[in-house]
């Protein structure tokens, strides 16, 4: 007879789980719970992106920011929210780096990458390595030579430590085997100004960041850490073409939990692959600088669990920072 408490326990649960699945949904608004600031590429994707949604699934979606230590408190609230569709956050790398770095300095971590899964990818922008245009350095080679010659003295900016800004300059200089100055500041917009100010040589950025002042000449693009040439940047060598197997990327997808019931996860992705042809999604993209770079569940999940593998080593090497 004890055993029926259990048993009784173990029936409501998959009752509980079988329900979640066969509601309809969605039949209220969802949450984008980000673990950024307002006004980040993070939040400027999630404004693009809600009212494309919204269009399809036919409810509100708002935007809420919690940040707070580096994303890590936002992100941690949608690992431990109910997994029923309606708190569901955009993430970059952080969601991989985090535990990472938890991890290097034997603390607890806030979340795990098993606690998510995958919905779908929204952009991944190539990181390029840019220097103020009064270092005189039009190349790769010149950057590189300079490096040398100035053993380790040459400073680059980064938005702080672990960073979408700080580990492409690491796992750039380390097969290199250069070293520099880091400079952390407090986020992508004060690194940004360390390097226009002349107190760093060098920031990495995505285009949409760092474009508009080389395109006024104030920064000149040396190498692209993605995987092709860019575009607009058809002169700028990737690392890789250079001889150097490194690709970094800022990319932002959508994210629910792990236990997210299947139903649910395929009426999210649908509803992404409609909102990414939405033209006014199209047009604020375009506007914030970001490039389109959509991926459904099956390639997205494939394409971050390498993106995730590639970032924890180089957390792992890079080592602790205090």
């Amino acid at each position: 007879m004890r055993l029926l408490p259990a048993i009784f326990t173990v029936l409501a649960t998959g009752l509980a789980s079988t329900a979640m699945a066969q509601t309809p949904y969605p039949t209220k608004q969802i949450i984008f719970l980000s673990g950024f600031p307002p006004g980040g590429s993070v939040d400027l994707t999630a404004r693009a992106l809600a009212p494309a949604m919204q269009k399809v699934l036919g409810q509100p979606i708002v935007i809420q920011s919690k940040p707070g230590a580096a994303a890590a408190i936002g992100t941690q609230a949608v690992a431990i929210a109910q997994p029923d569709g309606y708190t569901l956050t955009l993430a970059t790398t952080q969601i991989a780096v985090l535990p990472a770095v938890d991890k290097v300095f034997a603390r607890k971590t806030a979340f795990n990458r098993e606690d998510f899964q995958p919905i779908a990818r929204i952009s991944a922008d190539p990181s390029i390595v840019w220097a103020n245009a009064a270092t005189g350095w039009k190349t790769f080679k010149d950057m590189v030579d300079a490096a040398k010659a100035k053993d380790g003295q040459i400073v680059y900016a980064s938005g702080g430590l672990y960073g979408a800004t700080h580990l492409p300059i690491e796992m750039m200089l380390r097969p290199l085997g250069l070293k520099m100055r880091h400079l952390p500041t407090a986020g992508g917009g004060p690194a940004l100004t360390a390097v226009l100010g002349n107190n760093a040589s060098l920031l990495a950025a995505h285009p949409g960041v760092a474009g508009p002042q080389a395109r006024a000449g104030k920064l000149v693009p040396i190498v692209n850490l993605g995987a092709e040439r860019h575009p607009e940047w058809k002169d700028v060598p990737t690392l890789k073409e250079l001889g150097y197997n490194v690709e970094y990327y800022q990319w932002i997808g959508l994210f629910g939990q792990a236990k997210l019931p299947e139903p649910i996860v395929r009426t999210l992705r649908a509803a992404v692959a409609e909102a990414v042809k939405d033209p006014e999604f199209i047009a604020a993209m375009a506007k914030s600088g970001a490039g389109i770079a959509y991926q459904d569940q099956p390639e997205f999940a494939a394409w971050w669990a390498k993106d995730s593998d590639t970032l924890e080593t180089a957390v792992q090497t890079i080592g602790k920072i205090e």
